[in-house]
């Protein structure tokens, strides 16, 4: 993690500040933004990602397999770039939703996006994240359900909402 790195702060109507260096955030003071990608499969198999354990938030835990704050850049942009880092390749996404998360040690407005793709069209860069797994929605709703310490705290919310609003019906 480069903790130098530059990241948009936001106000609390996510309404741009300035940019400032990512360690200015690790204290969940500050107010940031994030893109999210929920991958899934044609054999309805969502791509779930086990953050290194070198992370600052949510080390260890299971989430999205692209995670990506914005730095100077829209959220879309920001996705588009966190693809090609994460897989290596552009993939198709559409915008589901944005929602914000606000606890002790993150605070940011957050854009998950709905990109499809065949399990075989995504190369993982090993480096990107701890490892990988391939769950059905079913399992991942069980598994949230049952062992929520396993993810992290934004992933769950985000679920949430996607299983309120029945977004992956759609």
């Amino acid at each position: 993690m480069n903790e130098n790195e530059l990241i948009t702060q936001v106000d609390e109507n996510d309404n741009p500040i300035g940019l400032l260096p990512r360690k200015n955030y690790l204290n969940g003071q500050l107010i940031h933004r994030s893109s999210y990608l929920f991958l899934i499969n044609t054999n309805q198999k969502i791509l779930l990602q086990r953050r290194s354990l070198s992370k600052q938030w949510y080390a260890g835990k299971l989430t999205f397999p692209v995670v990506g704050t914005v730095a100077n850049e829209t959220y879309k942009q920001c996705m588009k770039r966190e693809i090609k880092e994460a897989f290596g390749r552009s993939i198709h996404f559409k915008e589901l939703f944005k929602y914000h998360h606000f606890n002790d040690i993150d605070k940011a407005f957050k854009v998950v996006y709905l990109a499809k793709a065949e399990k075989n069209e995504i190369v993982i860069n090993s480096k990107y994240a701890e490892n990988y797994l391939w769950l059905t929605l079913n399992q991942l709703k069980r598994d949230i359900k049952e062992n929520p310490e396993k993810y992290a705290d934004p992933f769950i919310v985000a679920m949430r909402i996607m299983f309120s609003k029945n977004l992956l019906a759609k």
